[in-house]
């Protein structure tokens, strides 16, 4: 080999190496990174408020008796709620029960398990993720059957809006549960429920996390990109007190975000059991010594923005403030102290960091 083609090749490997580190710098500077201290966690003096704005009572003459709620949609006048026992039902803004939307069972607009409901009023659609059947059924804003969409590749858990069209995240039903499940998310237009991308899904995700259906709202937009939160770890908590939320580029998604939770020991298990991304915000509760708390990140400045610790021990998805509006979010509360079982009450409230 003569002396211009060694100096060829080095500059060939030279090059290489080049663009291959300044691609590796990119993906890093791509990635914001949040840290979140132990101080900061269990700080109750952060500037967090919060305020009670209206509470609707839902324990009314007439009412049926609510279990678990799982999801709740708001229209302009009405409230939508899927409860565990009963199906979706509709009530007013006084609480009072109006109807029940579709029944149990295994008829054409019949369901067993529901995870989550979208209501567009613009569209008079109401869609609702009928998880053992794997279908998507559709109802107008008064309760009539529309359609039921074809069944899905996996068990649908949850919807987002992109645009004109609604994103369909789904768990997969072929993954091995050593190896952890997939997750794969569909594009369907909401009036005819027909699927842009079933053969296809516009994205997939694995995760060893077991229990994707408390995660409703996975999807959330920050400075006109759109993230995607999804758990990754078993119960045992985080791994290395890490965590992710990715960005969807192009086609597929990519870290966006590093949670990196600092100052904790080793033996120190932090488990997130719900989050949620809404105006720039991912709202999360986290489990830390068998306590509960509100954790709230601003995404749009890299930072966490409050954190308190929630009046329950344990897990509480119907406690845990969820974002309806602006500043607004919602809870359900439950009389513990009640001698006979009763409705709960849905309480909104302003959440927000106070100037201390």
């Amino acid at each position: 080999m003569n002396f211009s083609k060694v100096i060829f090749l080095s500059l060939c490997i030279l090059l290489f190496q080049f663009c291959t580190n300044k691609n590796e710098v990119e993906v890093e500077q791509n990635i914001h990174k949040i840290e979140i201290s132990k101080e900061f966690l269990l700080d109750d003096e952060n500037g967090f408020q919060i305020e009670a704005l209206d509470t609707i009572d839902l324990e009314r003459p007439g009412n049926p008796p609510l279990t678990f709620i799982q999801d709740i949609a708001f229209s302009k006048d009405y409230i939508f709620l899927v409860d565990n026992k009963k199906g979706l039902l509709k009530f007013d803004y006084e609480g009072n029960f109006i109807q029940t939307i579709g029944k149990k069972g295994e008829g054409p607009d019949e369901y067993n398990v529901v995870t989550t409901i979208y209501v567009d009023e613009k569209r008079n659609r109401i869609l609702l993720a009928v998880w053992d059947k794997m279908v998507v059924n559709s109802y107008d804003m008064e309760g009539n059957f529309i359609a039921s969409s074809k069944k899905l590749a996996g068990q649908p858990i949850s919807f987002y809006k992109e645009d004109s069209t609604i994103l369909v995240i789904q768990e997969s039903l072929d993954s091995k549960e050593k190896d952890g499940k997939s997750i794969s998310i569909s594009s369907m237009e909401p009036t005819t429920l027909e699927f842009k991308t079933q053969e296809n899904p516009l994205y997939s995700f694995t995760s060893k996390f077991n229990r994707f259906y408390n995660f409703l709202n996975v999807f959330g937009k920050v400075n006109q990109e759109h993230l995607f939160y999804m758990p990754r770890v078993l119960f045992a908590g985080l791994v290395d007190q890490k965590d992710t939320i990715y960005r969807m580029k192009e086609d597929h998604l990519v870290p966006g975000y590093q949670l990196d939770f600092t100052d904790f020991g080793k033996s120190d298990t932090l488990r997130i059991e719900f989050t949620e991304i809404n105006d720039g915000h991912a709202s999360i509760l986290l489990l830390y010594k068998k306590d509960s708390y509100h954790l709230m990140l601003d995404l749009a400045h890299n930072t966490p923005k409050f954190s308190y610790k929630l009046p329950f021990k344990g897990v509480s998805l119907e406690g845990f403030p969820k974002h309806l509006n602006a500043d607004t979010y919602y809870r359900i509360i439950r009389n513990e102290d009640a001698q006979e079982e009763e409705n709960p009450k849905i309480v909104m409230s302003s959440l927000t960091k106070g100037t201390n």
